[in-house]
């Protein structure tokens, strides 16, 4: 059997992975949609605006090739919109959103017209957030708070989020606990189906 060749343009490459940090971003756009739980949520599209990964975003979304092209999901930003009896920190990220908005953004006011949110900036707390997919563990820099935009300019955007990882199991310290892993012994290596 010949293998086939490969195409060397096809070959995966890494993404630069962004750095946890505060980021001065601007909303691209924002469509409110519901979520599997039936709540209403505030969802924006955002890229960063200034400093050494402004286009961050966009740059991710033009090196997709694929059919269904979207915004990359760690270029957005969810909020549930607040409901009648709903926890008090729904309340307090909704507010916190639209003050830091409002104060990032010289005389305006969010009078909940969602499409007006495109073109303004805002101060975005990003930390890791890890995910699992087939085995494999990702990680991911997404927003998670915001702050005013001038608060990430002066280098004072307080207190980052925690990061959100999976719990790592410990290693397995002798061969024993291989064995009592699961693990069965082969006897013979020809006894190995390859077809």
């Amino acid at each position: 059997m010949t293998l086939p060749t490969y195409n060397r343009k096809n070959r995966r490459q890494e993404f630069p992975q962004l750095p946890k940090a505060p980021y001065v971003v601007e909303i691209l756009g924002a469509k409110v949609v519901k979520t599997k739980s039936g709540f209403d949520q505030l969802v924006t599209m955002f890229d960063i605006k200034e400093g050494e990964f402004a286009g961050h975003f966009k740059a991710m979304y033009d090196r997709n090739s694929n059919e269904d092209k979207r915004w990359p999901n760690d270029g957005t930003f969810r909020l549930t919109i607040p409901y009648q009896g709903c926890a008090d920190y729904i309340v307090t990220n909704w507010d916190s959103f639209f003050s830091d908005l409002e104060d990032s953004n010289n005389g305006y006011v969010f009078d909940g017209d969602e499409k007006k949110l495109k073109g303004k900036i805002i101060g975005g707390k990003f930390h890791i957030e890890e995910s699992e997919w087939n085995g494999r563990i990702y990680q991911h820099t997404r927003m998670r708070w915001t702050c005013t935009a001038d608060a990430v300019r002066q280098g004072k955007a307080g207190r980052m989020p925690n990061d959100k990882l999976i719990e790592r199991k410990p290693a397995a310290e002798s061969v024993n606990d291989y064995v009592s892993g699961g693990f069965t012994t082969v006897a013979d290596i020809d006894e190995i189906p390859f077809d």
